[in-house]
């Protein structure tokens, strides 16, 4: 999860209300359709902030639904950079447009607010929907131990449960830069949305080895998408450990499994270290 530059950004159209995405108002709700080129207004729920700001990952999840939207075709891999913090009750605006289309199509997605390049992301979607891929044998739910994130620190804490397995834990000055868990996002999100989450949803793994929290926000976020996107609220497998870091950032790597140990996504995210 980007401890330092997190809100949430949770919009789109409300299908159940007929309002076009210009209507949109805090709160959650499916992303907005449209057409390619288009846009599509978003406003910020302060529920799901982490710190003052919104979280790489539902920023990336609101692009990937952008290019799903725009394309009528399934993400199969997101390379999205967070370029400024999004500021909670500030109205966003997420834009789609194609450069292919096709069976092989490639989107360039892009997040403005205050009349600035916020976010942008190139995904490429693929015509034939993804199946399922073999399993892996997973450890059960049962078997994570509760973890609450700081809620006076992140609320989205509030939308975020967390059971975490082995004996690494934030803060806990271990021996590994690796944090594993089941998490679960709470909350009416669409999938591609939720997924963006969950690729963030775990603090920076250096968190690991740390007794002192640091301001890491992540500035660059890849994810390659190996299957159906998670149906909303069911628990997925998060293991994420730091590869390398030096004196300005690190690279955190993160496989996402699903309950039966499907493949959901592989990730790699950077974070810049503004302290150390």
């Amino acid at each position: 999860m980007d401890l330092a530059a997190t809100t949430a950004l949770v919009t789109g159209a409300d299908p159940r209300s007929g309002r076009t995405g210009a209507d949109v108002t805090a709160g959650l709700g499916a992303p907005t359709s449209a057409p390619a080129g288009a846009a599509a207004a978003l406003v910020v729920d302060p529920s799901w902030r982490s710190f003052s700001q919104l979280q790489g990952g539902l920023v990336t999840g609101h692009l990937l639904a952008a290019a799903a939207d725009a394309t009528g075709a399934a993400p199969r891999t997101v390379s999205a950079h967070l370029l400024a913090g999004v500021e909670p009750g500030v109205p966003a605006v997420v834009g789609a447009g194609l450069d292919r289309a096709g069976t092989t199509g490639s989107v360039r997605a892009t997040l403005h607010q205050a009349g600035r390049l916020a976010a942008v992301a190139q995904v490429l979607t693929v015509a034939r929907p993804p199946v399922p891929g073999p399993s892996v044998p997973v450890p059960p739910v049962a078997e994570g131990v509760p973890f609450a994130l700081p809620r006076d620190l992140v609320p989205i804490a509030d939308h975020t449960a967390i059971r975490a397995l082995g004996t690494s834990r934030p803060l806990a000055g271990g021996d590994e830069p690796r944090l594993t868990a089941w998490v679960r996002i709470d909350g009416d999100l669409p999938p591609l949305v939720q997924l963006g989450v969950l690729l963030d949803a775990l603090p920076p793994s250096l968190f690991a080895v740390r007794t002192a929290p640091a301001a890491m926000p992540t500035v660059e976020l890849t994810a390659h998408l190996a299957g159906p996107p998670p149906a909303t609220g069911a628990w997925v497998l998060v293991d994420q450990v730091t590869t390398w870091a030096d004196n300005a950032v690190a690279v955190d790597e993160a496989e996402l499994r699903t309950e039966d140990g499907a493949l959901v996504a592989r990730a790699r995210q950077t974070r810049r270290l503004l302290s150390r």
